[in-house]
């Protein structure tokens, strides 16, 4: 089936507020996913539904810092609790060293944070990030005030389902020499299946689904509009008299 991205959006807002997120913290999941989804890489496909409830009340802790680098521990919570707090801090260093590295440690979902970095590159700076999950290493890099970025996957052997959590270094730089040095490294392992996305492609794909519509499973609709039960109200007189605009 096909939903249009306000749709998606109001649902994933719902759906993250049933689950215990708070204001701003389901608003940024809900853009994060979307966005992600949109460019195909599968956003929306990857969360668990109903989505996992709120890590908020145990807030990240600043492991280490100094003027242009900084650890934060996202103890558990996925990207969407904690990633523009990272992207920021990350812009925020690089704005004045030139050069910042910020890594968020034990954190879900680690690819929505493509979006947080898209705004920051937006900004004017140069980006990229890194990263390992179960089925691979993961790359990015955004070029100054791109919206899109390349993308690339090197695949392991075989799964490994050791842990659900990763751990997600932010690279942010005014010089586009320090950004091609930083990622280098992305270049190892020759031998082991590489996937690549180019920004042009996934500027393509993005465009594609505001035009015709985001493909998303009937299924998995449904049971997200079923996540936002615990935010509705029982149907009463009282219910129904406090509906639509105030006075």
């Amino acid at each position: 089936m096909k939903v249009s991205r306000n749709e998606m959006i109001t649902a994933l807002s719902r759906a993250y507020e049933g689950a215990g997120h708070h204001i701003g913290d389901y608003d940024d999941a809900s853009q994060m996913i979307t966005w992600s989804h949109m460019c195909g890489l599968g956003g929306f496909d990857d969360i668990e539904l109903p989505p996992l409830g709120s890590k908020g009340d145990a807030t990240p802790r600043l492991l280490f810092e100094t003027s242009d680098l900084a650890v934060i521990n996202a103890g558990g919570a996925d990207v969407c609790e904690h990633g523009i707090l990272a992207a920021n801090l990350a812009f925020s260093k690089a704005q004045k060293s030139g050069f910042a590295i910020v890594q968020l440690e034990k954190c879900l979902y680690p690819k929505l944070i493509l979006h947080c970095l898209s705004l920051i590159a937006q900004k004017g700076v140069y980006v990229a990030a890194y990263w390992m999950d179960n089925f691979g290493s993961h790359g990015v890099s955004f070029e100054r005030g791109a919206i899109f970025p390349n993308y690339w996957v090197t695949e392991k052997e075989q799964c490994d389902s050791q842990s659900d959590y990763s751990t997600v270094t932010i690279i942010c730089t005014t010089s586009p020499a320090f950004l091609a040095d930083a990622i280098g490294h992305q270049a190892e392992h020759p031998e082991l299946r590489h996937v690549d996305y180019s920004a042009i492609q996934l500027s393509a794909n993005y465009m594609e689904a505001l035009e015709k519509g985001i493909s998303v499973e009937q299924n998995s609709w449904g049971a997200l509009n079923m996540a936002a039960w615990p935010i509705l109200v029982p149907d009463s007189k009282q219910s129904r008299a406090g509906a639509g605009p105030g006075d």
